[in-house]
């Protein structure tokens, strides 16, 4: 689970024919129109083995893949496209594919934020794509119309192939708890594989109070759980918005485990947006595959129908043989590893109609027009948040002063929001509409309470508490690079077997971890008991007021929304309309 390194590698692939009209000028042509292209590696062929796993997970409706990003910029019908050479290519080696997705598919993009309602065109789009097995994700969770479109609407589209294990909904018409998906599907591949599949959600305790989300831990012990172990299968595929690594995913791999000595076991993780193999013992294993269609998680799997296996006892502690690669979301990447040869025609009828699907969305919610135009390049966590080049500085001194603190209050007004309320990069050049959802892209009001200045001023460090810790992995020392290689910034990742998954060598980007909160600049020249408009994000008030009952046990203080006209996903908006409106960037 950290982010780690990798050397140029070349791919050959084998693949059938694809198909699609020859007359293709009334298409747009891969990718969205002007996404910039990655420049031509060299890159190693995938490893084939019994089965073998394409991973989606956290998309947050990143189906425009990224306009501004050469490495990331396939959308998603260049991954149909993609689909379709894959699994021509795995019937021509008389293989099993599975293609699967852990989950999260709001909440990061204009294609699904800026909708009136959230997912209303991104949803029709995900069920273009014929996934094998799904998960739910926490932010298909948070409110409680989502999560019952979800039910309603999703999820049937999907059958028995979503899979909601320990995730329930209370069914608004008859009043019954009841799975959102299905706790379980066995089913047999197309070479003959039998699978037993499960979807898991980490235990998240923010979710809609029209739901529940059982322990796994709990969820295991249950009669159901223990009755599918006992079918006859080849081997169990966990599919689930939990990190590979936490105890919710390691109580699953245990309960089987328990049952099952050497049965193969596959967790397919997510949530914490980072590339990460995991290995359990020598016959289970676990994948994650990053966010926002920057990856496709490859796995694969020899040794699963071994006849020798038949009777348990003769494989434990027999390895299998399991290779993993984090490829780099891009036509090139697609095209290298999907077609049998450079001539072939990649793109498929139904691919390029999804790419025009998207271009005709992003259209009719504006997301490329041009606002004003960005400076220069803000990162996250590249800097430390008090550096010119950090977003969060960006965000604490000029877009909260300007875009929220209301000039027409009586008092001066100091602004904490959450850093983690700030969610991507924001690129030099154009701002549009789209950037809006891309980099604040939740939905949080501003509150406030008049409070004394000596009670304003003591509430950031008090928010943040204790100083960070650094993260595990910060101090790997990476592998020489060939001195004749150019690298762009990108994915370096150290995980159980090492470096050398990363599909595409980079140089790594550097990680500064930042406070959990930032604010706007403190009013200056006042006195202790002046008072100050306290300005915080809904997201957190249940944090806010213990703290100001406990710097403050005398008193109790009224709040209310600060402004009506403003929260967190317009504030950047207005930010740009205010200070950027130079639109020939």
């Amino acid at each position: 689970m950290r982010f780690l390194a990798l050397l140029p590698l070349l791919a050959v692939a084998v693949a059938a024919h694809g198909h699609g009209h020859d007359d293709d000028s009334h298409f747009e042509k891969r990718s969205q129109p002007g996404a910039p292209q990655p420049n031509p590696v060299d890159l190693n062929p995938l490893t084939w083995g019994d089965v073998n796993i394409i991973h989606t997970t956290d998309t947050h409706g990143w189906l425009s893949g990224h306009t501004k990003e050469a490495s990331y910029s396939a959308d998603f019908g260049d991954f149909s496209s993609f689909l379709y050479h894959m699994r021509q290519q795995a019937t021509h080696r008389r293989k099993d594919l599975l293609v699967v997705d852990s989950g999260d598919l709001h909440d990061g993009n204009g294609l699904g934020d800026a909708s009136p309602v959230n997912g209303q065109y991104t949803r029709p789009i995900y069920q273009k794509i014929n996934y094998d097995a799904l998960a739910i994700g926490n932010h298909e969770l948070y409110v409680n119309d989502v999560a019952e479109n979800t039910y309603r609407q999703f999820a049937p589209g999907w059958g028995k192939r979503y899979l909601t294990s320990n995730v329930f909904i209370k069914d608004s018409l008859t009043n019954k708890t009841v799975p959102i998906g299905n706790l379980y599907n066995k089913f047999r591949m197309k070479f003959g594989t039998r699978v037993m599949s499960y979807g898991f959600l980490y235990n998240f305790k923010g979710a809609a109070n029209n739901t529940v989300i059982e322990p796994s831990n709990f969820t295991v012990t249950l009669p159901w759980f223990q009755k599918s172990l006992k079918e006859e299968v080849d081997m169990y595929l966990i599919v689930g918005h939990v990190p590979i690594r936490w105890a919710e995913a390691t109580a699953v791999v245990q309960a089987i485990r328990a049952a099952h000595p050497s049965k193969p076991i596959v967790v397919l993780g997510g949530h914490l947006h980072v590339r990460d193999f995991t290995v359990y013992d020598n016959r289970a294993f676990g994948l994650s595959s990053g966010r926002f269609m920057e990856t496709l998680g490859w796995l694969s799997v020899d040794g699963v129908r071994d006849r020798a296996c038949k009777v348990e006892a003769n494989c434990i502690g027999k390895n299998l043989t399991v290779t993993r690669r984090y490829l780099d979301s891009n036509v090139y990447t697609y095209k290298k590893h999907s077609l049998a040869h450079p001539k072939q025609k990649f793109d498929t009828w139904k691919g390029r109609s999804i790419t025009r699907e998207i271009f005709k969305v992003r259209k009719t919610l504006n997301l490329s027009n041009t606002i004003g135009c960005a400076p220069q390049d803000y990162f996250l966590s590249r800097y430390p948040y008090t550096d010119a080049r950090s977003l969060l500085n960006l965000v604490a001194n000029e877009v909260l002063p300007v875009a929220v603190v209301n000039a027409s209050r009586p008092y001066p007004g100091v602004v904490i929001v959450n850093s983690g309320s700030q969610r991507f990069d924001l690129v030099k050049g154009p701002f549009t509409l789209d950037d809006t959802y891309i980099v604040s892209p939740f939905h949080n009001d501003f509150i406030y309470a008049t409070v004394p200045y000596k009670i304003a001023s003591k509430m950031l460090e008090a928010l943040n508490g204790a100083p960070f810790q650094k993260r595990a992995g910060d101090d790997i020392p990476l592998p020489a690079y060939a001195s004749n290689a150019t690298l762009t910034p990108g994915y370096v990742t150290k995980d159980d077997y090492g470096y050398g998954g990363d599909d595409w060598a980079h140089t790594v980007i550097p990680y500064v971890p930042s406070p959990n909160y930032i604010s706007s600049p403190l009013p200056k020249g006042l006195k202790d008991e002046d008072l100050v408009d306290f300005v915080w994000l809904s997201f957190f008030t249940n944090l806010v007021n213990p703290i100001l009952k406990k710097l403050d046990p005398a008193n109790t203080y009224a709040t209310g929304i600060y402004r009506s006209d403003v929260d967190t996903n317009t504030m950047l908006l207005n930010f740009v309309k205010a200070k950027w409106t130079n639109t020939t960037c």
